[in-house]
């Protein structure tokens, strides 16, 4: 049975520091490393600043 949900999409942007990510050369690298080790859901208030978008949408879900 489908149901219907509000989906919200945050759009996030930072220039991150290479000098704070031990190891970490470029930025993919640097983007791979928070994903790893400061994924948004758990330290959300750390990338509050950086926020570009937010869209709130309606989709139908099984």
């Amino acid at each position: 049975m489908s149901k219907e949900k509000v989906r919200v999409t945050v759009v996030i942007e930072y220039e991150p520091n290479l000098d704070h990510y031990e190891g970490c050369t470029t930025v993919a690298e640097a983007a791979a490393f928070d994903e790893l080790e400061n994924p948004f859901i758990a330290y959300p208030d750390a990338y509050l600043d950086d926020t570009k978008s937010v869209t709130f949408e309606a989709v139908t879900v099984e």
